[in-house]
């Protein structure tokens, strides 16, 4: 048996690893938390990696995920990823966008469903549409529990000057 010490804990809550299980179909109020372009598996592009947090309701706090193929060999992967940001930038009314942190803590709204189940895979969502939030003002990351640590690493990847990141 092993004598287990509890961290101390200033404000009396136990931290819990967030829940993965997928939250219900419906429209969602999300910011863009963390984004982060990566190798795919097979090595023959990259993609956009973007965890939503949602920030009202009953799910506030839980985090859904966006895997964008900007560079791939399936043009028609590229295209569905391509149309998706075009939403996402519209939805954050932003035009020109750069470098994905400037899509970072801005309200829209997720359409959310639910992907389900397969032999290999767990049910999960998937996002259907992105839309603007009248009056939005973006929400400061660090106050939802995104690091400096994170901006640092983004910045590690962006790509070169006049370069987006995924040029």
């Amino acid at each position: 048996m092993a004598k287990l010490i509890q961290p101390a804990n200033t404000n009396g809550n136990q931290e819990v690893l967030n829940d993965f299980t997928p939250v219900p179909p419906n429209d969602y109020k999300v910011i863009i938390a963390k984004s982060e372009f990566k190798k795919t598996k097979a090595g023959t592009g990259h993609y956009l990696s973007l965890q939503m947090k949602i920030i009202e309701g009953e799910y506030k706090g839980r985090i859904l995920f966006e895997n964008l193929n900007l560079d791939n060999p399936n043009p028609t992967a590229v295209e569905i990823a391509n149309k998706a940001l075009n939403t996402i930038c519209k939805a954050c009314n932003k035009v020109g966008v750069q470098d994905s942190e400037e899509l970072h803590g801005i309200p829209m709204i997720a359409t959310v469903s639910i992907t389900e189940a397969t032999k290999t895979k767990p049910a999960s969502n998937s996002i259907k549409f992105y839309a603007p939030v009248e009056g939005a003002a973006p929400v400061e990351t660090a106050a939802l529990g995104v690091g400096a640590e994170v901006k640092e690493a983004a910045k590690k990847e962006s790509a070169p000057a006049g370069k987006l990141p995924w040029e």
